[in-house]
């Protein structure tokens, strides 16, 4: 990529923010921070709050920072009428409320009307993306690595119907998929049907897969953990977390890995065929 220059950068929910506005900075970045939700941590960066109703104050606010490039970093979260206002702004002709993969396409398309492009944190954050193979110390065994596969190529499946980017299995049934609410909803309604004696008294391993929606632009709202999945998934009592290599976010991937060692869970990086 070339030198640094002007970044717009979007920020949603979760730590990544904090950590990608840090690192801009020190790779010599001038940034513009946007706010999608409120956060308090990014009072000190007055950042311009995003009315995704008023779609127009949004770019406004780009073109007056005179940005070279935009990111968009953490999650995205937006209601009904938001996404009809945002895919009418876009010039859709079915403005009815749109899945996340199609608003991401819609919003790449108004930045290249713009001539901005859109880079991915993973270029402003070194070694985010998972690698391929065991990441932890956990090794799964042929068992688990087989209702790895599984539940990795179910989730692939969900993402083609647009619906979330994780799921749980055990053995070869899936028990639940992450909806609107996302992962840590989703893990938290898998604890309570382990405490409801519905999934974990059986022989099927308990997994969790997470993975990139087919056709999903690798610079907006791609697949991540952090230490706080680890936490929900040893309450579960997940075995092993499969994730998309090289398409994944290992959010504070030290303290991660550690934690998931630390928890009996193995983290296995698996290739995705062509979209």
């Amino acid at each position: 990529m070339s030198a640094p220059g002007r970044l717009a950068l979007v920020a949603g929910s979760g730590d990544l923010v904090p950590q990608a506005i840090a690192a801009a900075r020190a790779a010599g970045w001038e940034v513009r921070v946007l706010s999608l939700h409120p956060r308090a941590d990014l009072a000190d960066e007055n950042p311009f709050p995003i009315k995704v109703s008023r779609p127009d104050q949004v770019l406004r606010e780009i073109r007056k920072f005179k940005a070279t490039h935009v990111c968009a970093v953490g999650g995205m979260h937006m209601s009904d009428r938001e996404r009809e206002t945002f895919a009418e702004f876009a010039g859709e002709k079915d403005a009815t409320a749109k899945g996340d993969s199609r608003l991401s396409q819609l919003g790449a398309a108004l930045l290249k009307i713009l001539g901005l492009p859109f880079i991915g944190v993973h270029e402003i954050v070194s070694d985010l993306l998972a690698p391929a193979g065991q990441i932890g110390a956990v090794t799964a065994s042929d068992e688990i690595a087989r209702t790895a596969e599984f539940a990795f190529d179910a989730a692939r499946k969900a993402g083609a119907l647009d619906l979330g980017q994780a799921l749980v299995v055990t053995g070869g049934r899936i028990v639940a998929t992450e909806d609107i609410g996302g992962t840590d909803e989703l893990l938290h309604r898998c604890r309570t049907y382990r405490e409801r004696g519905l999934i974990g008294n059986g022989r099927g391993h308990i997994v969790m897969a997470k993975t990139s929606k087919p056709g999903q632009p690798l610079h907006v709202d791609l697949p991540a953990i952090g230490e706080r999945t680890i936490e929900l998934a040893r309450e579960v009592g997940i075995e092993a977390i499969v994730v998309e290599a090289g398409r994944t976010l290992l959010i504070g991937r030290a303290e991660l890995v550690s934690a998931a060692d630390a928890a009996g869970i193995a983290l296995i990086g698996l290739m995705a065929s062509n979209d």
